[in-house]
């Protein structure tokens, strides 16, 4: 993963983008990082599906309002972060692989999620960006109605695969940046699990995917020993349990792939329902580089 590029954000005009512009500008001022502020063109919206015919639209103009509009959030950007490098792009081309293609150079990929109220294509891309992006993606969401935990903490899920040890020690770092507290969440299934690579809950002290757990939190201790880190032992599906235990806290973190991933899938099942249902920003690991 590098840690010299930018943070970039894309923006698609919905009315999350100034929350999620602010999150990603904080962000880059957290990592002394440049901010990229990035909105797309998808031209092949321009054949319209009933008519098989080009629609006329004036490409030149699209681009030159949206260039406007970026460039007057990056001033509002500015004054709040007077030391804040920003640049503005307007891509053009298909959303995914334009941002895949940004995120090999980037240190962070930000992308706004709506409301779980308000379903929409943002919630489609955040899922889809997460799959294929070559740097950590977080996805942006918050809810006004929900009460700030006192001491906001950083909230990731382990279960022994490599996407989750990936996703802990980013969920660490995470938390050492925000001189902050770190939740590592292990969820033991309560019932069978499709594919089985699960056990069943059990009471047994010498569990091995409870030690396993406290492998993992011993060794961020020892690579981050002004942290403080706490280890949630729960009976439940680990989606669920993320989401609750996430709400409140500064960021959720998750790996990209678990141990209960379908073959070929390239964001897991758990990321994928996180990212549906966190009530806060969620941020998705890299198990690879």
């Amino acid at each position: 993963m590098r840690t010299d590029g930018p943070v970039v954000v894309a923006l698609d005009g919905a009315p999350h983008s100034s929350e999620t512009l602010q999150w990603a500008a904080d962000e880059a001022v957290r990592r002394s990082a440049d901010l990229l502020i990035v909105r797309a063109i998808d031209e092949t919206w321009r054949l319209a599906p009933w008519a098989w015919y080009p629609t006329l639209v004036d490409s030149t103009s699209v681009e030159a309002e949206l260039a406007d509009d970026l460039a007057d959030r990056a001033a509002r950007v500015v004054d709040h972060h007077p030391h804040l490098t920003v640049r503005t792009h307007v891509m053009h081309g298909r959303t995914v692989p334009a941002l895949r293609a940004l995120s090999g150079g980037a240190q962070l990929l930000v992308v706004g999620a709506p409301t779980r109220s308000r379903p929409s294509r943002t919630g489609s891309l955040a899922l889809h960006v997460a799959a294929h992006a070559s740097c950590p993606v977080a996805a942006v969401r918050s809810d006004p109605n929900l009460t700030a935990s006192p001491e906001p903490a950083v909230v990731v899920g382990v279960d022994g695969s490599l996407g989750s040890l990936a996703a802990a020690r980013l969920a660490a770092g995470e938390a050492a940046m925000r001189d902050g507290r770190l939740r590592v969440v292990h969820a033991r299934p309560t019932g069978p699990h499709l594919g089985g690579a699960l056990p069943l809950a059990t009471d047994d002290p010498d569990d091995p995917a409870d030690k396993g757990a406290l492998v993992v939190v011993e060794s961020l201790q020892d690579e981050h020993r002004d942290l403080t880190i706490e280890l949630a032992l729960v009976d439940d599906d680990a989606a669920d349990a993320l989401v609750e235990l996430g709400a409140g806290n500064a960021l959720l973190v998750v790996g990209s792939r678990g141990l209960g991933t379908f073959i070929g899938m390239l964001l897991g099942s758990v990321s994928s329902a996180v990212i549906r249902e966190a009530t806060v920003p969620v941020l998705v690991a890299r198990d690879h580089g």
